[in-house]
């Protein structure tokens, strides 16, 4: 059996956008209306790995590996300005939210970690390309998304 999609896409070679979030389903849709609608970036290149980038933290050749994706793909064939650093909360590679003290503290960590790994990856990345970092968390109405510097 196969399937015939049509798809504009396959006409473009550049994007403006790399994102890298986890690989969490339940944060697909949403993550995308984010970066589309509320960044507005059509076109982007996706990475997912469980916990994002949290990896970069540790020393286990993941930074090495995707920086050299971003770099070989996003970069040099995809033309990107930007990578967007996107955790969410309740993130079972920190032992989900019951793992910290209350939401403040959960919010700590994230913002902490996010920027070292930014920090870290703006190191190895092009010069070139502008690391932007954001949250998603869960709120009665559905995903509260924040931007932070």
């Amino acid at each position: 059996m196969s399937f015939i999609i049509p798809n504009e896409n396959l006409k473009k070679h550049e994007c403006p956008l790399a994102v890298i979030r986890c690989v969490d389903f339940r944060f697909r849709e949403s993550d995308q209306e984010f970066v589309v609608n509320h960044l507005g970036f059509a076109d982007f290149d996706l990475y997912a790995w469980p916990g994002a980038a949290k990896d970069v933290l540790k020393n286990n050749g993941f930074k090495t590996d995707f920086t050299a994706k971003v770099v070989a793909v996003s970069k040099n064939l995809h033309s990107i300005r930007k990578l967007l650093l996107l955790w969410h909360w309740d993130c079972d590679s920190y032992g989900g939210s019951k793992a910290f003290a209350d939401a403040e503290a959960e919010e700590v960590a994230y913002t902490k970690d996010l920027h070292v790994v930014r920090d870290i990856l703006a190191t190895e990345l092009p010069e070139d390309i502008e690391i932007i970092m954001a949250y998603s968390k869960a709120v009665p109405q559905g995903l509260e998304y924040t931007t932070i510097e």
